[in-house]
């Protein structure tokens, strides 16, 4: 990329920004800015919200079903233990 080609799309992010008018849509964008370079220097790994909340109801179904069907699970401590 070109420094012609990388100014045009920095002036254009710069627009598009000072054009937002909602602060949660900012608050929103600087988020992802900041998470983004930081991810560009170092990788991180980022869980989005959805696939916690998916992780937890699973979880839950599980627990659900153990309890329906009689099996034992593994309690916490026991989970501790094999961490």
């Amino acid at each position: 990329m070109t420094t012609m080609e990388l100014n045009a799309i920095r002036g254009e992010l710069a627009r598009e920004i000072l054009n937002i008018e909602n602060i949660e849509l900012l608050q929103k964008v600087q988020r992802y800015l900041k998470r983004a370079m930081k991810t560009e220097k170092e990788e991180v790994e980022y869980i989005e919200k959805e696939e916690i909340l998916n992780s937890i109801r699973e979880g839950l179904r599980e627990i659900k079903e153990a309890r329906r069907t009689g099996r034992k699970l593994m309690t916490a401590e026991e989970l501790l233990n094999e961490l």
